[in-house]
C-alpha cells in the first residue's frame, strides 16, 4: 500500500512539473511576443505615417514641397473618411501655395485645373439670430426619438452651412424666403419674420462647431454631434461642367467633386439664395 501512494504521488509530481514548465514556455513566448510588438511599433507608424503622406501627396506639388513632411490634422482626416465612405469617386484633392488667399480667382482656378471661376466655392457658417427650439410634444411615449428629431430638424436650425460660389453672394432676403419655404403652408410654417435676422456665425463659432479653421471649412466631416443642415445655392447646379471645389479641411487644401455626388452625400438642400457678385 504504501508502494502505491509513493507512485501516485510522484505521478501528481511529475504532473505538476511539466504544467509549471509548459507554463514558464508560454509566459516566456509571450514576452518575447511583447517585446517584438514593442519593438516594431516605431516602424510600424512610420510606414503608416508613410502610406497616409501618400495618400495625400499629389502630382501638382513641386519637387521641394514633396521632400517636405507634410503635416495631416485630425481635420484633413475627418473630411477623408467621410468623402471615401460617401463612395464619391469624382472626387479630388489639391494642395494650394500659403498665399493662395491672397491670389486673384483667376490665379486660383489655375492652381486647381479649374475651367472657370464659377466652379470655386466656399462654405459659410449662418446662424438664425430668432431661433427658437421647437416646441415638445405631450406624447413622452419616444422623448428621446422625438428630441433627436427636433434638434435634426432641417426647417428649423439655429446654424446652416451654406455652399456659395464666389462669384455669388448671398441674399438674405432670399434666404430667409427659401428657409420658410421648408415647410408647407399651414399652422406649423414659421413667422415671415423668423429667418429674417440671418448673419454670419462669428469665427470662433464656426471653428468650435464644424471642426474647421478659417479658410478650411469643409462639408464633408462636420463634427459629430453637430447636426447642421447644409444648403448649396441653386446658381451652383448650372456649373458647367457640373465639378466645383470647396474647402478641404485645411486652408492649404482643397477638395473637388462633381456636384451631383457632392449633393447626394451631403445631404444638401438645394435653395435659391444667391446672386451674382458686383465686379467679379
Amino acid at each position: 500500500m504504501r508502494n502505491v501512494i509513493i507512485a501516485v504521488t510522484n505521478s501528481i509530481a511529475d504532473i505538476v512539473i511539466f504544467h509549471l514548465h509548459t507554463f514558464s514556455i508560454v509566459i516566456v513566448i509571450v514576452i518575447v511576443m511583447t517585446t517584438t510588438v514593442d519593438s516594431s511599433l516605431p516602424a510600424l507608424q512610420s510606414r503608416i505615417e508613410t502610406l497616409e503622406n501618400q495618400l495625400w501627396s499629389d502630382d501638382q506639388k513641386s519637387d521641394n514641397e514633396q521632400n517636405q513632411q507634410m503635416v495631416i490634422t485630425p481635420a484633413m482626416r475627418r473630411v477623408r473618411r467621410h468623402v471615401q465612405s460617401s463612395h464619391c469617386y469624382s472626387s479630388q484633392w489639391k494642395h494650394c501655395p500659403p498665399n493662395y488667399y491672397s491670389l486673384e480667382l483667376e490665379q486660383r482656378k489655375q492652381i486647381l485645373g479649374a475651367h472657370s471661376i464659377s466652379q470655386l466655392c466656399k462654405a459659410c457658417l449662418f446662424e438664425n439670430k430668432n431661433y427658437v427650439p421647437n416646441e415638445d410634444s405631450n406624447d413622452n411615449s419616444n422623448s428621446k426619438a422625438l428630441a433627436t428629431n427636433m434638434k435634426n430638424d432641417p426647417t428649423n436650425s439655429k446654424y446652416y452651412l451654406i455652399i456659395v460660389q464666389y462669384v455669388e453672394a448671398i441674399n438674405t432676403k432670399k434666404l430667409s424666403t427659401e428657409l420658410r419655404s421648408l415647410r408647407p403652408p399651414g399652422p406649423k410654417r414659421l413667422d415671415p419674420n423668423y429667418f429674417s435676422d440671418m448673419r454670419l456665425a462669428p469665427e470662433e463659432d464656426s471653428d468650435r462647431l464644424t471642426g474647421f479653421a478659417h479658410n478650411g471649412v469643409s462639408p464633408f466631416g462636420l463634427l459629430e454631434g453637430e447636426e447642421i443642415p447644409i444648403v448649396v445655392c441653386k446658381s451652383v447646379l448650372g456649373v458647367r461642367p457640373q465639378f466645383i471645389w470647396m474647402g478641404g479641411g485645411d486652408k492649404d487644401w482643397k477638395l473637388g467633386m462633381a456636384v451631383g455626388e457632392f449633393v447626394k452625400a451631403t445631404n444638401a438642400i438645394v435653395l435659391d439664395v444667391s446672386e451674382p457678385r458686383l465686379g467679379v
